[in-house]
């Protein structure tokens, strides 16, 4: 399916952009991940200083909940901020580098949570948060440590890894007017081919052995010396102070999703006259010519979906950034270009970048955080009988008045059925539920009442 249309919703102005078809990264698909890092991020934190809850969310977690979750496949790619690097493969074939920058926008409302091992997680609009920390999943492989520096010395080589964080309303909620899919997205400089327009930017300085904070990874040389995968590694950083959302009171806030970008320019330059500099060679090391020059390369983690069906992102933006060569070289004037960053939804087969946020409710100057446990709204006593066949009856409790959705998911996240009580009283409730048009399986089944939601998962049989 081509998204063609997107409208854009940047801060209060309406207008609408026309965007070529969708992008094809069908080849993307050709560096493999070895021994990956494992999600050091899966356990619960305990909550701290009178805070609502703090915890870690990642977004692969919700996307493996998605419609997508079951044909998603991992690989790797890698950065380069002169795309010039030579990818000498497997094949013989020399390609070169397209990926300058990505990154990943949270949006802690989505359905999708709910879904996951953490429901009690999905924020609402009325909640003002903070993100603490983020972290990826990368890979750093270090050929050279130093080079000529033309006086017949040497000298070593410092790469740099640029980490953009942005909050509010410097990330541009948009919309394919043709799926109605949501995209987030945030500005670039051309000049500079790296992010713009950010909280901040920490700059991360990489020389000869570990700094703390990212360490070199290696390639799998188990082919006898070939460049084949890739050990990965996971990089947490703490966030600046600006990345926090002070939601309205009246739930009107618009500007109320964070995010982050990295970008990688290495010390060794891509070209030295008519000399270009090797990235990935994955040919037997016995058949590099003499004196081939190396250079350093940064990569990330990401999933594709490998399947026939495209990403359903209909209500949220969670989007996974990627700024790649055709787009990010130079502004071509045509408002209707990709401008820099493009989101993962935007491609032949969607893209998602491996990546948490550690979010904290804020329970500073008076914003209590409402819509999570301290605010029991709404309780679910029983739902039955579980297995159901044509009807399930949902057993609840209301703390006050307030709307009421019923909603059940199947395990994909496709919402399966709506019903809806608007200015219900507090008190308790037992409400059956039509399950007979859906099919044998499990559910789960999703109560909102005003700024509270409760979840329970049910079978249903024939």
């Amino acid at each position: 399916m081509k998204k063609l249309l997107l409208t854009a919703l940047a801060a209060l102005t309406l207008g609408t952009a026309t965007m070529a078809q969708k992008i094809d990264n069908s080849k993307d698909r050709r560096f493999l991940p070895a021994n990956e890092a494992s999600n050091p991020f899966n356990k619960k934190s305990l909550n701290k200083g009178g805070e609502a809850i703090s915890d870690w969310y990642s977004f692969m977690d919700m996307i493996d909940k998605s419609n997508v979750g079951s044909t998603l496949t991992g690989f790797v790619n890698f950065m380069t901020h002169d795309s010039l690097n030579k990818f000498v493969e497997d094949d013989g074939v020399v390609r070169y580098g397209g990926w300058q920058s990505v990154g990943q926008i949270l949006d802690p409302k989505d359905d999708l949570i709910e879904l996951t091992a953490t429901p009690q997680n999905k924020l609402s609009v009325y909640n003002s948060y903070k993100c603490d920390s983020i972290a990826f999943q990368y890979l750093y492989v270090r050929n050279v440590d130093s080079i000529s520096d033309g006086m017949g010395g040497k000298t070593n080589v410092v790469d740099t890894v640029f980490i953009a964080y942005f909050a509010g309303s410097q990330i541009r909620k948009l919309q394919f007017t043709s799926s109605g899919d949501k995209l987030g997205l945030v500005d670039w400089n051309y000049a500079k081919r790296l992010p713009a327009n950010m909280v901040k930017m920490d700059t991360i300085l990489l020389g000869v052995g570990a700094n703390g904070l990212i360490d070199t990874t290696r390639a799998s040389n188990n082919n006898g010396g070939f460049e084949n995968s890739w050990f990965s590694k996971i990089a947490q950083f703490p966030a600046p102070a600006g990345m926090k959302i002070n939601a309205n009171p009246n739930g009107s806030t618009v500007a109320n999703l964070v995010g982050f970008t990295y970008t990688f320019k290495s010390g060794i330059p891509a070209v030295v006259g008519t000399d270009t500099a090797v990235m990935v060679y994955q040919k037997d090391p016995s058949t590099a010519p003499a004196g081939m020059r190396r250079t350093n390369y940064f990569g990330c983690r990401f999933s594709q979906n490998s399947g026939s069906i495209g990403w359903e992102n209909k209500n949220f933006w969670n989007t996974s950034l990627f700024a790649l060569k055709n787009t990010s070289y130079v502004d071509d004037g045509n408002p209707n270009s990709w401008k820099g960053y493009v989101s993962g939804n935007a491609f032949t087969a969607d893209l998602f970048l491996e990546s948490w946020f550690h979010i904290t409710v804020d329970t500073s100057g008076g914003k209590p955080g409402v819509g999570f446990n301290e605010v029991e709204n709404v309780k679910i006593n029983n739902v039955y009988p579980n297995p159901a066949t044509s009807v399930v009856n949902v057993n609840f409790e209301l703390a006050s008045a307030g709307d009421v959705t019923i909603k059940i998911y199947d395990l994909l996240g496709h919402e399966v059925s709506l019903l809806s009580y608007p200015k219900t009283s507090k008190g308790r409730y037992e409400i059956p539920v039509n399950t007979s048009n859906l099919n044998t399986g499990v559910y789960v089944i999703s109560i909102n009442a005003g700024n509270n939601t409760k979840t329970q998962k049910f079978t249903v049989t024939k």
